[in-house]
């Protein structure tokens, strides 16, 4: 994903404000979303008692909790995340194990070879540089350890494929959220790819579809602004906001029979490599 401006530290302060914003209600509106994709994450990132993980972007902790968890008390979990009110909510919730600072997910300052493994959850696509990113993920690791990343490999299907279409409509000017299929790392073929340059191996990927409900259009309202889609939906006009929710209730409620939970199957992939 290329950045929308051309200074890079710019758009990465633009986004930590869009996630400064999204904070209180991030993974926080009753939907089990990041958090279960969190969770598998670390499953197959093979964490064991007593290994010392960095969580790269760690947003409200869908990640670095259950590596806290799988780690154990002789385990540490050092999270970072660019947003501050990110860190502040998380710090809050973190057990002993578990140090949440503000930090730079593509450049984390960290001294060579401190980690067994490093995470990452749906930010990799969203760097200006991705392959230094992972270089820099090599070199904080010691010998053999483990890199795990989760992507998005493209749009959900059905119609939820026409909703980037519908909110685009509506965009007013200034910069938004990339999209991530225009990353350098934005597809798991190109993600591999990257690795590989950056000195990985054994690159291993899965992808398992997640089947998400909604009780109602109006939590995945909450939903849509609790997230990376707030920053399109900011750049939205005040004044057509109101027609643009119409418009997508209109589509996703398509079909759905009154009183019917709204379904979503969204497709992760997980990559995990060894440096």
């Amino acid at each position: 994903m290329r950045p929308v401006t051309t200074d890079p530290e710019a758009f990465k302060q633009g986004l930590a404000g869009v996630f400064d914003r999204a904070a209180e209600s991030y993974d926080n509106v009753g939907v089990d979303y990041f958090t279960a994709f969190g969770r598998r994450l670390v499953a197959l990132a093979g964490l064991r008692p007593g290994d010392v993980v960095l969580d790269a972007g760690c947003g409200r902790g869908a990640a670095t909790f259950p590596a806290a968890e799988a780690v154990g008390e002789r385990g540490r979990v050092e999270a970072i995340d660019l947003a501050p009110a990110m860190v502040t909510l998380t710090a809050a919730a973190a057990p002993p194990n578990v140090t949440v600072a503000v930090g730079d997910a593509e450049a984390p300052s960290f001294d060579p070879g401190t980690f067994d493994a490093v995470l990452s959850a749906f930010v990799i696509f969203m760097l200006p540089d991705p392959l230094g990113a992972l270089r820099r993920y090599k070199a904080l690791l010691r010998d053999g350890g483990t890199v795990a990343l989760s992507q998005f490999p493209g749009v959900p299907p059905g119609k939820w494929a026409e909703v980037g279409g519908v909110v685009g409509r509506y965009l007013g000017g200034g910069p938004g959220m990339p999209r991530a299929d225009a990353s350098p790392v934005g597809t798991p073929e190109r993600l591999a790819d990257a690795l590989r340059e950056a000195g990985f191996a054994d690159v291993r990927q899965e992808t398992e579809q997640f089947d998400i409900e909604f009780r109602d259009l109006d939590q995945w309202w909450a939903w849509a602004w609790s997230q990376g889609q707030r920053g399109a939906l900011e750049r939205v006009p005040a004044d057509r906001l109101d027609d643009l929710k119409a418009d997508l209730y209109d589509l996703l409620g398509a079909g759905v029979p009154e009183g019917e939970p709204v379904r979503l199957t969204q497709p992760v992939t997980f990559t995990v490599a060894r440096a």
